[in-house]
C-alpha cells in the first residue's frame, strides 16, 4: 500500500496500522471491514481525500487530530488541537477514583475535574458512577467547547457542568459547591468529595525530549509548567484542600520523575493527613493521591 510506504519513510511508528485507521475513517467503516474486503478499490475522489490525510500524518500531525477522535476508558471522545490527546496512563486516575468512591461509601459524590481538556476524566467518572454530580473546569474556552460536545455526545448534560477558570479560582468566592443537577442550587456546603486533575507537568527545559507529534501540534498551555514542570502541581497541592470536604481526596497525574518532590511538597503543606505516589504499569511515578485532614 502506497500510504504505508509513505508513512514508513517518514518514520511513523506502526505505519500499516496508521494507514488503516485513516482509511477506515475516510470510508466511515470499522478497521475489521478493511481486512474482510481486501480487494476493495477506492474511487479517485475518495483516494485523493485519503492521501491528503496521509500527507498530514507524514508531517507528524497526530492521527487523533486528523480524525478528531480518541478513545479513553473504552469511550469515544472528540479531540482537536485545542485539547491534549488522551493517554492510556491517565486511566489510572479513573481506576483510583472509582476505588476511593467505593472505599468511602459515598452514595452521591460531588466530583471536580480541574483542567478537563476534552472532558475525559469527568465523563469517564460520570459514566461509571451514575449517582455522581461533576463539575469540570478549564482555563481554555476553546477546550471547553470540545468538552461540551463530548458531554452532549454521551448524554450527560444533566450531571456534568462546565466552568471556565484557572484551577480553583472559580470557587474562591463560592460558599457552596454547585451541582449540575440542581440548576444552580448548592449540592454541598462542605466542598467536593473528590477532585481529580491531569495538569501540565513538562519542564520547559525538557521540550527537546518530546516527540514531534507533541512538540509541533499539542497545546503548549496543556504541556508546560515552568522551569521544573511543577508550577501547576504545586498550585493545586496548596489550593485544592480549600474546596475539598474534610477527609476528601485529591488525585493528580504527575511526571515520571516528580514523585519524590511532589510527595514532599504535599507533606510540607501540613494539610493532608495521607499522601501517596502510585506508579503506572511501566513502574514509573504517575499519580499523587492526597487525603485532606
Amino acid at each position: 500500500m502506497a500510504a504505508t510506504k509513505q508513512l514508513s519513510r517518514a518514520h511513523i511508528e506502526n505505519p500499516q496500522l496508521e494507514a488503516e485507521i485513516l482509511l477506515a475513517h475516510i470510508l466511515r467503516k470499522e478497521q475489521i471491514w478493511l481486512h474482510l474486503n481486501p480487494e476493495f478499490l477506492l474511487e479517485d475522489t475518495v483516494n485523493k481525500q485519503y492521501m491528503a490525510l496521509v500527507a498530514r500524518r507524514v508531517m507528524h500531525e497526530p492521527t487523533a487530530y486528523i480524525i478528531q477522535q480518541r478513545e479513553f476508558w473504552s469511550l469515544p471522545f472528540r479531540v482537536t488541537r485545542d485539547t491534549l490527546i488522551p493517554r492510556p496512563e491517565t486511566e489510572l486516575i479513573v481506576e483510583i477514583a472509582l476505588a476511593l468512591v467505593k472505599q468511602e461509601g459515598w452514595r452521591r459524590p460531588s466530583i471536580l475535574d480541574l483542567g478537563t481538556g476534552c472532558g475525559i476524566l469527568a465523563l469517564a467518572l460520570a459514566h461509571e458512577i451514575p449517582e455522581a454530580f461533576l463539575v469540570a473546569t478549564d482555563r481554555s474556552f476553546s477546550a471547553l467547547i470540545v468538552a461540551h460536545q463530548n458531554v452532549k455526545r454521551h448524554g450527560l448534560e444533566s450531571r456534568v457542568s462546565l466552568v471556565q477558570g484557572d484551577w480553583t479560582e472559580p470557587f474562591k468566592l463560592c460558599e457552596t459547591v454547585i451541582s449540575a443537577s440542581e440548576k444552580g442550587t448548592s449540592s454541598t456546603k462542605k466542598g467536593f468529595h473528590l477532585i481529580v486533575s491531569n495538569p501540565p507537568y513538562v519542564a520547559k527545559k525538557d521540550k527537546r525530549l518530546l516527540a514531534k507529534e507533541i512538540l509541533k501540534y499539542e497545546p503548549k498551555m496543556s504541556l508546560y509548567s515552568g522551569k521544573n514542570g511543577l508550577e501547576d502541581i504545586e498550585t493545586l497541592i496548596k489550593t485544592v484542600p480549600s474546596i475539598l470536604s474534610k477527609g476528601a481526596w485529591f488525585i493528580c497525574e504527575i511526571g515520571h520523575d516528580q514523585g519524590e518532590n511532589v510527595l514532599q511538597m504535599s507533606k510540607n503543606t501540613g494539610i493532608y493527613k495521607y499522601v501517596e505516589i502510585r506508579k503506572d504499569l511501566s513502574g514509573k511515578d504517575r499519580v499523587l493521591i492526597g487525603k485532606r485532614a
